[in-house]
């Protein structure tokens, strides 16, 4: 039974720890001299605060620097752990999940050989590029709590190209190549168009000083569509028009926002502007799968600018890429990066794990599969002993429940390479979860 968004917060027990993700943290900066990580920390720091302050007056200079983003996740993984202080939600709520589950298999991951290095180049010279590393550890500690004695990081050789990791247990054995994906250019600039549309659509709203929401769903590749596709569509509703449209591009429908729920929950807590628990009570539901974009006007709580004590005005679009053809497109990505990993498995039977992490409107992970099951039904692996491709599809959840902090829904999809020979490395895993996935289609349809 789903909850009424219309509650308040609890009061007490505010002071919380997750102790599994200090722990990660611990082990991770561990690698780090105490200077070097203190001196990156104070620099972190310098940045976010004068940023996070101006966001408020809609100002949005960058509250990191990309070139320490390890550095960035971990202040993010401590906001969330124990100093909510600094919490910027929008970022935490992927990194947090993350972290607490390297905090969980920590026991698994020290048994792991050759993590420290990894971890070592991870927060040192690859600072620039975590989730490559952090998904890795993942995948290792999914081998190393599921039975497999031996489970070894190969050592990089500039000579030749090598898997990842080398697995073995009584006798068998397995090269295990990890590489993430959703952040191909053109899922970048599907998500960067999407973003556009909302943005001017919700200019249109600012200019006028009024709050409406957007709902609207994709159906053509969003590259293709007119800059104004949906601002003209709320000019036009503004005005006087209809507030549902049709036609071969998508289809949608705008409405007056009513700020009466969210108004009435401000008299007892302050929300982050632009938050999951925000568009819940403007539109009635926050669905995971959808992106979410806001604009308006709010009176930041004291000390945390990033919460609304009070909102003038809020209008939110909400919008999902449903494109056919966008599906086949990372289909077609996905097929040339399996063709490309595969030539790192060569010496001994070999897996490719593909993690996926997505996040909102265009990520309709269904068709995707299905269409990157038909890609694999032809492919082969020429001059690799490549066998078996798992795709790790992780949803982070901007969670919305009211004893809730953190989740993260995830699918595990099973790709068998034609002419595979052997039984799958690691049947019915989860990377997050200790226990085995149940069987079926998870996919949301």
């Amino acid at each position: 039974m789903s909850q009424s968004p219309m509650w308040i917060a609890t009061r007490e027990g505010q002071d919380w720890l997750d102790e599994d993700v200090l722990a990660a943290i611990d082990w991770l900066t561990s690698m780090v001299s105490a200077a070097d990580w203190e001196a990156r920390m104070g620099r972190v720091r310098a940045m976010f605060a004068p940023a996070r302050d101006q966001w408020p007056s809609g100002a949005r200079p960058p509250l990191y620097d990309p070139g320490d983003l390890i550095a960035w996740y971990v202040f993010q993984a401590n906001a969330y752990a124990s100093d909510r202080a600094n919490l910027v939600e929008q970022e935490a709520y992927r990194i947090a999940p993350v972290f607490r589950r390297l905090g969980q298999l920590l026991p698994s991951l020290k048994l792991v050989i050759g993590v420290e290095n990894r971890v070592r180049r991870m927060m040192i010279d690859n600072r620039t590029v975590p989730d490559d590393a952090l998904y890795e550890l993942l995948v290792a500690g999914a081998y190393a709590s599921r039975g497999w004695s031996s489970v070894k990081f190969v050592p990089e050789d500039s000579t030749r190209r090598t898997p990842d990791l080398h697995v073995s247990h009584e006798g068998i054995e397995w090269a295990v190549e990890c590489t993430r994906t959703g952040r191909s250019d053109y899922m970048a600039q599907e998500r960067a168009a999407g973003d556009r549309l909302a943005q001017l659509a919700l200019e249109e709203t600012e200019c006028r000083v009024t709050s409406i929401s957007v709902e609207v769903i994709f159906e053509a590749e969003l590259a293709n569509l007119p800059e104004r596709y949906l601002a003209d569509r709320v000019a036009t509703f503004l005005e006087g028009g209809t507030g549902e449209w049709r036609d071969e591009s998508g289809y949608g429908w705008i409405k007056r926002a009513d700020l009466r729920s969210l108004r009435a929950v401000l008299r007892h807590d302050d929300i982050i502007f632009g938050a999951s628990r925000m568009i819940e009570l403007l539109m009635g539901q926050y669905i995971h799968a959808v992106d979410y974009r806001m604009a308006g006007a709010w009176t930041p709580a004291p000390g945390r600018p990033f919460h609304a004590t009070a909102v003038a005005r809020a209008s939110v679009v909400g919008w999902v890429s449903a494109s056919e053809e966008a599906a086949r497109r990372k289909a077609t990505h996905f097929r040339a990066l399996v063709a490309d990993k595969s030539g790192q498995l060569n010496d001994r039977p070999g897996v490719l794990h593909v993690g996926y992490e997505t996040t909102g409107g265009n990520a309709v992970e269904g068709l995707r599969h299905q269409f990157n099951l038909e890609q694999m039904e032809t492919f082969e692996p020429r001059g690799s002993t490549l066998e078996w491709v798992y795709g790790n599809y992780m949803l982070p959840e901007h969670v919305t429940a009211r004893m809730e902090s953190a989740a993260l829904t995830e699918t595990t999809a099973i790709y068998p390479i034609k002419g595979h020979q052997n039984p799958q490395p690691l049947p019915n895993h989860m990377l997050f979860l200790d226990d085995e996935g149940t069987p079926g289609h998870h996919f949301p349809r």
